[in-house]
């Protein structure tokens, strides 16, 4: 590969970068190391399309005797592996050769404690529907524990992605994720049928709290009294205190969304869980199935130590 044609790669990369609203730190980041490593790809003749699982140990194993630390090594590997993904979505490979290599001496971190199924059911089974708050909470809930969906993705479902008869809900896509028409459970649906047609209307008829707030007309599915759109964070943090009260060791809703997400890996194929995640990524996913094997080995060490 001459080095013009190396030029245009990286530049490339970068537009798809910037795409993706990464950082300018980020990105600054980026453009050095993606030069570094297409530079090591010329040198040793390859085309970057060719560059296999080994090759890229060569690669890991070279910045290591120049001096380079193993955690600046991995974050050197990260950014391939956004390469690659750049690769794949141009359709130039055919898979991406970053995914199952580890860093020696980087100790990757447990994402979360890992809720199991049969809590994360519990936890919705057994969350209050006592008012039109709890009611709300619960749908959201629902929504945590069995669609994995993020809480800023919350905020931006509006009435219209309820699909009812259908028993479905479309989470639109954004900047972290890809858009998916997801199926509700069929306990979901009764809730949801509830929310979206009896509670959110007597909610949206509701005085606002404030005197200095009017009621507002809103499609956004989740609101306060009067229809005011509170800080989604605000909902949540409602919701977890009486989460907390049924399961003291859920932390918080980024838990139970890696809880699910584990739950999946090990259900399907990373391509399936991926595709349920709503992951733009197949290395993303491929970190809960880290998380699953690193919890598991964790529960091995609390409960039956070795030595």
């Amino acid at each position: 590969m001459k080095s013009a044609s190396c030029q245009k790669m990286s530049e490339d990369f970068m537009e798809y970068m910037k795409g993706r609203q990464f950082s300018r730190n980020t990105l600054k980041t980026t453009r050095i190391t993606i030069k570094l490593f297409l530079e090591w790809v010329d040198n040793e003749r390859m085309e970057p399309e060719q560059v296999s699982y080994q090759d890229l140990l060569g690669f890991m194993k070279y910045c290591s005797q120049k001096g380079t630390t193993q955690r600046t090594i991995q974050h050197y590997l990260n950014t391939v592996r956004h390469y690659y993904n750049y690769l794949e979505e141009e359709d130039r490979v055919s898979a991406n050769p970053t995914l199952g290599i580890e860093v020696k001496g980087v100790k990757r971190q447990v994402l979360y404690h890992i809720i199991e199924p049969h809590e994360l059911h519990a936890l919705y089974n057994q969350y209050p529907s006592e008012n039109h708050r709890d009611r709300r909470n619960k749908v959201m809930l629902g929504l945590l524990v069995y669609q994995g969906i993020r809480t800023e993705e919350l905020s931006r479902i509006t009435i219209k992605e309820v699909k009812l008869r259908e028993g479905k809900i479309d989470v639109l896509g954004s900047r972290k994720s890809n858009g998916r028409l997801m199926q509700l459970e069929n306990h979901q649906i009764m809730d949801m049928y509830d929310y979206t047609l009896q509670v959110r209307p007597e909610i949206l008829q509701m005085e606002p709290k404030r005197k200095s707030q009017s009621r507002i007309e809103t499609d956004q599915l989740f609101i306060g009294e009067g229809g005011n759109c509170y800080s989604i964070s605000n909902f949540i943090t409602q919701l977890m205190i009486k989460v907390r009260k049924i399961n003291p060791s859920v932390r918080n809703a980024q838990q139970i969304r890696a809880s699910v997400i584990t739950k999946w890996v090990k259900m399907y194929n990373l391509r399936k869980a991926q595709y349920l995640a709503r992951h733009r990524y197949i290395s993303t996913t491929e970190s809960y199935l880290q998380n699953d094997l690193e919890g598991l080995k964790e529960e091995i060490n609390q409960y039956h130590p070795l030595g």
